[in-house]
């Protein structure tokens, strides 16, 4: 048997190094997808002053917010799909950012003592 330290010990986890990371990724994705939402109203906008209600750029409008196009009413309140892409995608990252700020904060008092 060996007299040293068990190896869990010696070895600082990975998720704490890995929690910062992360978190700048989901920020970064959350905001890239809050850019693609305005930019179907930008291209909703357009379709409009054209005149131009069923063609490409309407097409682009439904994809861009694709699951919550589906939500009942949407088609009578478009608004309402942004909406509810916008609560949804920023309670998934706020949660998100919570449990690697607790994974950082773990490890910070780790080191501490």
């Amino acid at each position: 048997m060996s007299a040293g330290t068990p190896v869990r010990t010696r070895r600082p986890r990975r998720r704490a190094h890995l929690a910062p990371r992360l978190a700048h990724w989901i920020m970064v994705l959350i905001s890239l997808y809050w850019t693609l939402l305005f930019a179907r109203w930008c291209v909703w906008v357009l379709a409009s002053v054209i005149g131009d209600p069923r063609g490409i750029l309407t097409g682009l409008h439904r994809w861009f917010a694709w699951p919550f196009v589906l939500l009942p009413g949407v088609a009578r309140f478009p608004f309402l799909a942004d909406l509810v892409a916008v609560a949804v995608t920023g309670t998934v990252t706020l949660g998100l950012i919570g449990i690697l700020a607790g994974w950082w904060r773990e490890a910070g008092a780790r080191r501490r003592t």
